[in-house]
C-alpha cells in the first residue's frame, strides 16, 4: 500500500499530471456551464471527446512530446473549441520547446502558430487581428519561450574551479 501511494505522490507523476489537471476541469465546467439540450448534445459530445484526447495527450506528453502537441493541435482545429483548447495546446507548445531541440521547437511553434491564426477562418468565424489573433499567436510565441527557458536552466552548468592564473581547470 505504501508503494503504491509513492508511486502516485511522486515528483515525476506530480510534474506531469499537475498542470494537466486543472485544464481538464476547468474544460468540464464549461462544457457542463454551455450544455444545451435537444441538437446540442451531440456537440456536447464531440467537445467531451476533444477534451479527453487533450487530457490524455497531455499525460503522455513526457514520452512523445511532438505527438501529444500533434494531435491537439489537429483537434484543436477540427473543433473550434477555443476556449477549452488553446490552453492545452500551449501546455504541449511549451513540453515540445523543453524537451526537443531548437529546430523542432522552432518548427512546432511555427506549424501552431500557423494553425491557431488558421482556425477562425477555417470555420466562417469573424476574426478579429487585435482580439483574437495576435493575443493568441503572442501566446504560443511565449509558451514556446517559456518551455525554452525551462530547458535551458532546468541544469546549470558547474564552472569547474579557477586554476593558477585564473583558468578554469581542465576536469
Amino acid at each position: 500500500m505504501n508503494e503504491r501511494r509513492h508511486r502516485w505522490l511522486s515528483a515525476r507523476w506530480v510534474r506531469a499530471a499537475g498542470p494537466v489537471l486543472p485544464l481538464a476541469l476547468f474544460g468540464a465546467v464549461w462544457i457542463v456551464l454551455h450544455a444545451g439540450a435537444g441538437r446540442a448534445g451531440t456537440h456536447t459530445l464531440f467537445q467531451v471527446l476533444a477534451l479527453a484526447e487533450c487530457t490524455i495527450a497531455l499525460l503522455l506528453r513526457g514520452r512523445k512530446p511532438v505527438g501529444a502537441l500533434a494531435g491537439i493541435v489537429v483537434v484543436y482545429a477540427a473543433a473550434d473549441l477555443d476556449t477549452i483548447m488553446i490552453l492545452p495546446v500551449l501546455l504541449a507548445v511549451a513540453t515540445v520547446a523543453d524537451r526537443r531541440g531548437w529546430r523542432v521547437a522552432a518548427a512546432a511553434t511555427l506549424l501552431t502558430a500557423l494553425v491557431v491564426a488558421a482556425m477562425p477562418l477555417l470555420h466562417g468565424d469573424r476574426v478579429s487581428v487585435l482580439a483574437g489573433t495576435l493575443p493568441h499567436l503572442a501566446a504560443v510565441i511565449l509558451a514556446a519561450s517559456l518551455g525554452a527557458w525551462v530547458r535551458a536552466n532546468r541544469h546549470p552548468v558547474i564552472q569547474a574551479p579557477a586554476g593558477p592564473g585564473g583558468a578554469a581547470a581542465a576536469a
